[in-house]
Formats: structure tokens, C-alpha cells, sequence
């Protein structure tokens, strides 16, 4: 029988193959539609194509094609496709370099074409991902595990095993009786039972089994270097769950630490300098050239109906708290009347202090662009936590263990909370945990794809209204 492992290794061989025919099928689509008339095609094609070939078979050996993976993400898939894209033309235009009969294409060029590959392969790679979830929750491509104990750590284990399209069939746990039930988040019904946690080692020599997961220290019962031989026999990959409830959305890395391994608490990308300063520059542009193009107009517009239907100042400004925890002047639109509660209370469903044409902009998120001149500035991101204002930081930072977290990357002025439901007023202390909880998986999951992807989001709930938008 196959095992799961070399399914997966046989899958990622055939997307690498169709990727290939992709890119090859658009870089034939090219000669024949003449699409780089830059490049002197005529007697030199085999050239050309004998170049691309090979800089593109190298560029994917630099990166991962991810979209098979399970868990994995669409900004993951465009993440890597970007980076093959452009290791791709580096690789091709060196190349082409070594030839002195063939024109190598310039910037321009070279960015043209980086964008027709990348785009025709993450079409490409977006599409079979579907393929592969439609697979999964018919049942094909599976992986066989089971769970060694119980616990709120080993609930959020079974969650993900009961989405379909992560491809786990859990078939059941072992724990002691009388023990907490884990329940299977897509029916709500108890996961199946299969004894003791004495009878997992017959039950592993017994029956096929690709994974194990071990949420608890094997006790009296159970000899631990028994259970890893028994899982090395049968070639069961084991993984150990921390016990804790305060990593649970941790995205904890091993290091070397003299001559052992140690596991952090979690792990932050913004911390490279090299993404740090790739989202700083990135921040910087946008801001910067929507300041001098669409904001003046906008600036015009919201000015004139302003002081027209509501007396006071035009911009709104307030002190909230920011990256490290320091305090920063955040700008807004004014979208309600002038009132003594402004820093401390947050704005509810059919606020009196909201004037129509406040509720408007703060509906289409007009209010809130103000809040490039933060990003300009360097006090905020265009995507991060949003900032709560000083009453709330102190608040919620009494009742909320984790809530600084969310100040260890500069806020944004749009983030993965607030295009995931996390928008608008916190009615209870439940509610900002939640959004605190989706705040600290962008810290810890950020890529630059992963903010492109929450931008275009952002746009389209504009577009379409939040009913959270008040």
C-alpha cells in the first residue's frame, strides 16, 4: 500500500510536470502570438527555449511548490510563485548572456515577462489547488491518523483533521475513560474512541496508520521508547502537541542551542531586517503615491460635505497605542458630532453621535484614509492589528493575557481580524479575544502575499459594504 508520505511526494512530481507544460505552453503562446517582439525569434528560437527551460526547472528548485500541502494557503501559493517568477528571468537573462548571437531583453522587458509567467502559473497553480480540495473531500488522498490523549490542545488537533480539505482521516483517540471527549468540528459529534491509552501499541501493529499525535506524556501504562520503536517499525510519523493552552495559536521554531534543540514560544517573520524593510518600502510607495494622486480629491470632496452637514473640525485625531507598545496620533475623517466620550468610548449599532454622512464613510471605510499620512509617517502598516485606543489598551491588557502581542508589528490600517469577521464594536471581552487571537496569527503567518491578499479583500468589502461598518 502507498503510504501518505509517497503520495504526496508523487503528487508534488506531477504538479511540477503540469507547471512545466504550463510555462512551456505560454512561452509557445508568446512566439506564436509574437508577444515579446523584442527578441529576435527568427533562427533563434531553440536558443530562447532551450534557456527558458532550463532557468525555469532551476527557479523551482529554489521554491516550493506549495499549493498540495495540506493547510496551505492561496497567499502561500502566490508567495512562492512570485519568487519562482522572479528567479526564473534572473536565471533566463544570465543565461541568455552566455550567447552572443541572441538579445537579451531589458528591464522592461524582463519585468513584462516576469508578469506574463507569473501570472499564467499562479492561474494555473490556484486552479489545481481546487483540484486537489474537490479530491480530499471525496475522500482521496487521505491520511490515516489517530490521537494519543485529550485536552484543549488536542481538540484544536482534531479541528483541523475534520476540514475535508486538509485530507485527514482521523480514525479515532485513545484516552482513559472518564477522560474530556474530543468532538469533530465539521459534525460536532465525539470522535470515536479506541481504548485506553494502554492499547495503542497493538493497535498500531495491527492497523495502517500514517500519523500519530501526542498530546499527552505517556504514563505508567505506556512505555514511550516502546511506542516510538513500534512507530519507527511501521513507519508511523509521530508529532508531539504542546500541552499548553497559551501557545495554542503559537507558531513555535526549533533552534540549535549548544548541543541541543530548544523551541520558541513562536515565531515573528517581521522580526528578518529583510522583510521588515521590504514591507516598510512597500508601505512607503503606496502611501505615498495615493497622498499625491487620489487623497487631494478625496481631501475636496469629504471637505465640502462635511462642513456642510455637521459643524467642527474636518479631521479627527486620537492617541492610541502602537508598535512597541508606544503611543501615536492616529488621523481620521470626523464622522460623528463633537462629544466628551470620543477616547473612551467606542462607537455602537445606531450611534447617536454618528451623523449620516459620518455613517456613510465609516460604512465605505472613507473615513479611515486619513491614516495614510500614518503610514507615510512610519507610525502604522497599510495591513497590521488595528489600533484600539488608550482606554482599550488598558482595559483589555488586564483582562486579555496575550493582547500586547498584537503591538509587537506597527498597526495597520486594515488587517486579517477585520476581514475575518473581527470588525466594529467588542460587546465582550470574548470578542476582543478573538480578534486579539486572529491579530497574533497574522504576526506570526505574515508574508508579503499574505498583505496583498488582505488589501484586495479590504477593497472588495468596501465595494460590497460590512454590515459591521458602524
Amino acid at each position: 500500500m502507498i503510504s501518505a508520505s509517497d503520495r504526496t511526494f508523487k503528487l508534488g512530481v506531477l504538479l511540477s510536470v503540469i507547471d512545466w507544460l504550463t510555462f512551456n505552453i505560454v512561452f509557445l503562446l508568446s512566439y506564436t502570438l509574437n508577444w515579446f517582439p523584442w527578441l529576435d525569434w527568427n533562427g533563434h528560437f531553440a536558443t530562447y527555449m532551450l534557456a527558458a527551460n532550463v532557468a525555469y526547472i532551476i527557479a523551482l528548485q529554489f521554491v516550493t511548490i506549495s499549493l498540495h500541502h495540506r493547510q496551505s494557503q492561496p497567499a502561500k501559493v502566490l508567495s512562492n510563485t512570485s519568487r519562482t517568477s522572479v528567479f526564473f528571468i534572473v536565471i533566463y537573462t544570465s543565461l541568455l548572456g552566455v550567447f552572443t548571437d541572441v538579445s537579451v531583453p531589458g528591464f522592461g522587458s524582463s519585468l513584462f515577462l516576469t508578469a506574463v509567467v507569473f501570472l499564467a502559473t499562479t492561474l494555473e497553480r490556484l486552479f489545481l489547488r481546487h483540484v486537489i480540495i474537490h479530491l480530499r473531500l471525496s475522500g482521496h488522498d487521505m491520511v490515516k491518523a489517530v490521537i494519543f490523549g485529550t485536552g484543549d490542545m488536542a481538540q484544536k488537533v482534531a479541528n483541523v483533521m475534520s476540514d475535508g480539505w486538509n485530507g485527514y482521516c482521523l480514525l479515532g483517540c485513545f484516552t482513559d475513560k472518564g477522560a474530556q471527549q474530543l468532538v469533530a468540528a465539521d459534525t460536532g459529534k465525539p470522535v470515536k474512541r479506541l481504548g485506553d491509552k494502554a492499547a495503542i501499541i497493538d493497535f498500531i501493529e495491527h492497523n495502517n496508520v500514517d500519523e500519530l499525535y501526542i498530546s499527552e506524556v505517556p504514563g505508567s501504562d505506556v512505555d514511550f521508547k516502546t511506542l516510538m520503536k513500534v512507530c519507527d517499525k511501521h513507519m508511523v510519523r509521530s508529532y508531539y502537541v504542546p500541552s499548553t493552552v497559551y501557545g495554542e495559536f503559537r507558531k513555535a521554531k526549533v533552534k540549535e542551542f549548544g548541543d541541543i534543540y530548544v523551541l520558541s514560544q513562536y515565531d515573528e517573520p517581521l522580526r528578518d531586517v529583510r522583510n521588515r524593510l521590504k514591507k516598510r518600502l512597500f508601505d512607503f510607495i503606496v502611501s505615498l503615491l495615493f497622498i499625491c494622486t487620489l487623497f487631494p480629491i478625496i481631501l475636496v470632496v469629504v471637505y465640502i460635505v462635511s462642513k456642510i452637514t455637521m459643524p467642527g473640525p474636518l479631521f479627527f485625531k486620537q492617541k492610541r497605542t502602537g508598535y512597541d507598545g508606544r503611543d501615536f496620533w492616529c488621523y481620521k475623517f470626523r464622522s460623528m458630532k463633537v462629544n466628551k466620550d470620543s477616547d473612551t468610548v467606542q462607537a455602537v449599532k445606531d450611534d447617536s453621535r454618528v451623523t449620516k454622512w459620518g455613517a456613510f464613510m465609516r460604512h465605505t471605510n472613507i473615513d479611515e484614509l486619513p491614516q495614510f499620512i500614518n503610514v507615510l509617517k512610519g507610525d502604522m502598516s497599510l495591513v497590521g492589528p488595528r489600533p484600539h485606543m488608550l482606554a482599550h489598551t488598558d482595559y483589555y491588557s488586564e483582562l486579555i493575557s496575550d493582547y500586547m502581542i498584537r503591538h509587537y508589528v506597527k498597526p495597520g490600517i486594515t488587517g486579517w481580524a477585520q476581514t475575518h469577521g473581527e470588525r466594529g464594536e467588542t460587546k465582550t471581552v470574548d470578542d476582543m479575544r478573538r480578534r486579539v487571537e486572529k491579530d497574533i496569527w497574522y504576526i506570526e503567518h505574515w508574508s508579503f502575499w499574505l498583505d496583498i491578499q488582505i488589501m484586495f479583500k479590504t477593497i472588495s468589502d468596501a465595494i460590497h459594504g460590512d454590515e459591521k461598518a458602524y
